[in-house]
């Protein structure tokens, strides 16, 4: 079976149109059309319905949609794993990325990994908790990290450090009045809240955490992240709040940064890993983030 034909397959699966598909492959329509005829013929079942104007996936396309990414996956893992050999790397580690996380523990870890292990390649993935859960459960990654406190329940997960809310304020704000922004106030103004789908952890979070026992917060936008947080609260769109440790990377002149009240709940992140012996490298990878885990719960502690 030729690689290239799954990646025409997913095309056309993924846009329902040959045309369009075509395009995005950087083929003509008609190769392309012989390309799944061909497939179709070796797999020995029809995987499209072919209509006027309209591609649909038949049952068995449903079903070889998700077979040809698992496929494409590993070969891109075989890959990746054979030019970090060919580069002198003994082992390799696949890590997810969710949130848009880059907080400074996971700089602290991932530098402690190359200075400690340096024959084992980290490779890291940005990936929504539903692309993780999915990612860890097919082999893709061997672990994740995510603010979202319920990933997948075939998962194990632990928490590895803990984090502060903090409200991101634009200049001449009336709630620069407070030292620490009660959290009744919080809702008085338009909200710049995490995206549901792209940024699921902190949505969860904020929803479960902070707005669920107070009023229905007025979402002025959906941001992806703290750094188009930022940026919108800059621009005068609203107020956000997010994790004081991801919020610190991303000053911004026209934007003032205060912590919630006392009485705020102290939002966790966590490190995920499949149901399964972890190699080597993942156990040694474990007791780092542990490590860490430690100094940075004792720090947030301090404050």
């Amino acid at each position: 079976m030729k690689m290239r034909y799954l990646r025409y397959f997913l095309a056309v699966a993924e846009e329902q149109s040959f045309t369009r598909a075509a395009a995005r492959v950087h083929i003509e329509p008609s190769p392309l059309s012989r390309a799944i005829k061909e497939l179709e013929f070796e797999m020995e079942v029809q995987l499209l319905y072919r209509g006027k104007g309209r591609i649909r996936l038949t049952w068995a396309g449903e079903v070889f949609r998700e077979e040809a990414r698992r496929m494409l996956a590993f070969m891109e893992d075989a890959r990746l794993r054979v030019r970090s050999a060919e580069q002198g790397y003994r082992g390799q580690l696949r890590i997810g990325l969710t949130d848009r996380l880059a907080q400074p523990p996971l700089i602290q870890l991932l530098a402690r990994c190359r200075e400690e292990e340096p024959l084992t390649k980290i490779k890291t993935f940005e990936m929504t908790v539903s692309e993780m859960v999915e990612a860890l459960n097919s082999d893709q990654i061997d672990a994740g990290f995510t603010i979202h406190p319920e990933p997948g329940k075939e998962l194990h997960k632990e928490v590895v450090w803990w984090d502060r809310f903090a409200v991101v304020i634009p200049r001449n704000h009336p709630l620069l009045s407070f030292a620490k922004i009660p959290l009744r106030e919080v809702t008085r103004y338009p909200l710049l809240v995490f995206h549901p789908k792209f940024c699921s952890g902190g949505h969860d979070i904020l929803q479960r955490r902070l707005f669920n026992a107070l009023s229905s917060p007025r979402i002025a936008e959906y941001v992806s992240g703290h750094e188009p947080m930022i940026m919108l609260a800059a621009a005068g769109y609203g107020i956000g709040v997010g994790l004081e440790s991801q919020i610190t990377l991303y000053r911004h002149p026209d934007v003032i940064v205060r912590p919630v009240a006392d009485d705020a709940p102290t939002p966790a992140t966590f490190m995920v890993i499949a149901d399964k012996p972890p190699s080597d490298e993942l156990i040694h990878f474990i007791t780092r983030v542990q490590k860490i885990g430690q100094m940075t719960s004792v720090h947030v502690r301090a404050k």
